[in-house]
């Protein structure tokens, strides 16, 4: 068959289990959990591929799920990921009544993606027309929350980063995948049936995680304060001093700083002699996020000296800048496909505009997965209302749900036929950051 006949075949698979696509992203908006702990999610993933006959290896990275389904030849092997893992935004009015977890940034769509992608590839058969092998992921953990929690599962040894893909890469999960798809929700309210392939995505800063517990002395804070140390005012100290660092770090380097005190003291009446903080440090590179620490450091260390107390601070590995993953030629197989699907007018950029990477003060961990190989993005709407805030909500199921396996399928063919002709290009076009090899190597001298 020719690539237009394969188009049409896998479209029609995946059109016939759209009723059941739907509902498996629905189950998944009505069951989120938070990062490394999706096990019903990861549970509902594994039934699904089960039902599609394919090889399956759970329990990666704590809760990630991993299928392959072969064509003609075991390479190229193409990964195609969606992500687990949902927010913690209380105030939501779909959140989970007792955790608080909620799909406001659309993960819950990815991996549905994925699901119907795999059924779509296995119903048409058309692997076997095709030169090379697909990887289903389910990845968990690409929102950095709860650091506190993860530093714990750190120091027992169960995890290393903070990201499901790092954690993949870690576990040569990403060894025998030669280009790395995935797709986000867009969100435009007004054009809610729009997609984007780009070479390089919007671009998204890279991050480090840091801890800070200050250690004070507990008093009666009305009868005796003077006997205590104060480790709130000496964080409170601390937070001064990064304020009056602003003006030092440059436009270009896209510097943020984000805190949270995950413990503000113990009673209100007693000195509070411990206080616990969560900060994450954004920036557009590694050398930007470096110098950016120190100054945070140097200025927390000054906090606890004022007041006293003692200080210790805890790095943890957050995601690298995306500053690589791109192929013209992979950006061309997305951008024809999503043409063909949609036409014209439903494209939200043009492949050059798409390539322009400017700092956006997202983070993501995929963009590890670019420093290592090409990787592609779909950004397909059909939400609206502010992300990662009570406001979001699914309102298009088709194109969030449905639309994006069959740009998935479509590009795997065009990659994969005629002797993975595409594909090969892709993967010559690259140009690794760093080597799949080198990559753990690379993260412990950052954090050194």
């Amino acid at each position: 068959m020719d690539k237009s006949e394969l188009k049409r075949k896998v479209c029609e698979a995946i059109d016939k289990r759209s009723t059941e696509i739907i509902a498996i992203g629905d189950y998944i908006w009505q069951n989120p959990e938070a990062g490394f702990r999706e096990y019903k999610t990861a549970k509902r993933v594994v039934e699904e591929f089960k039902k599609l006959g394919l090889e399956i290896e759970e329990g990666v990275g704590i809760t990630g799920v991993i299928a392959k389904l072969k064509g003609l030849d075991e390479r190229p092997n193409i990964a195609v990921m969606g992500e687990l893992d949902a927010l913690i935004i209380p105030e939501h009015p779909e959140a989970d009544p007792v955790t608080g977890a909620v799909h406001a940034c659309g993960h819950n769509a990815q991996i549905t993606n994925v699901i119907g992608l795999a059924m779509g590839l296995v119903d048409s058969g058309i692997m076997e027309e095709l030169n090379g092998s697909v990887t289903f992921m389910g990845v968990p953990s690409e929102e950095p929350i709860e650091i506190e929690w993860r530093q714990q599962k750190r120091l027992k040894g169960e995890l290393f980063f903070l990201g499901g893909k790092q954690e993949f890469i870690k576990a040569g999960k990403f060894d025998d995948v030669d280009i790395a798809l995935i797709d986000h929700m867009g969100g435009d309210p007004k054009n809610k049936i729009s997609a984007r392939g780009s070479e390089h995505g919007p671009g998204s800063d890279g991050f480090m995680a840091k801890t800070f517990t200050f250690k004070g002395v507990e008093s009666h804070s009305g009868g005796a304060p003077w006997n205590g140390v104060n480790a709130l005012n000496a964080a409170m100290l601390g937070l001064m001093g990064i304020h009056a660092q602003r003006e030092t770090f440059k436009d270009s380097d896209a510097i943020r700083i984000s805190q949270i005190i995950s413990k503000g003291g113990d009673s209100l009446n007693v000195i509070p002699s411990e206080i616990k903080m969560e900060l994450m440090v954004r920036g557009a590179s590694a050398e930007a996020i470096k110098d950016a620490c120190k100054k945070i450091d140097r200025a927390m260390k000054a906090g606890a000296s004022a007041i006293g107390a003692d200080l210790e601070i805890v790095n943890i590995p957050g995601y690298l800048p995306r500053t690589g993953g791109g192929s013209p030629e992979l950006s061309r197989v997305l951008q024809e496909n999503i043409v063909t699907l949609l036409g014209e007018r439903k494209v939200e950029t043009s492949i050059e505009r798409s390539i322009v990477r400017t700092p956006s003060g997202v983070v993501a961990d995929s963009a590890d997965v670019a420093a290592i190989m090409p990787l592609g993005g779909l950004s397909v709407s059909g939400s609206e209302g502010r992300g990662h805030s009570r406001e979001y909500k699914i309102v298009d199921k088709e194109n969030a749900y449905v639309t994006p396996s069959k740009i998935y399928a479509m590009a795997i063919i065009d990659l994969l036929a005629d002797g993975a002709t595409s594909a090969k290009k892709v993967i010559n076009e690259y140009k690794p950051m760093i080597l799949k090899e080198k990559y753990m190597e690379y993260w412990q001298n950052i954090l050194s």
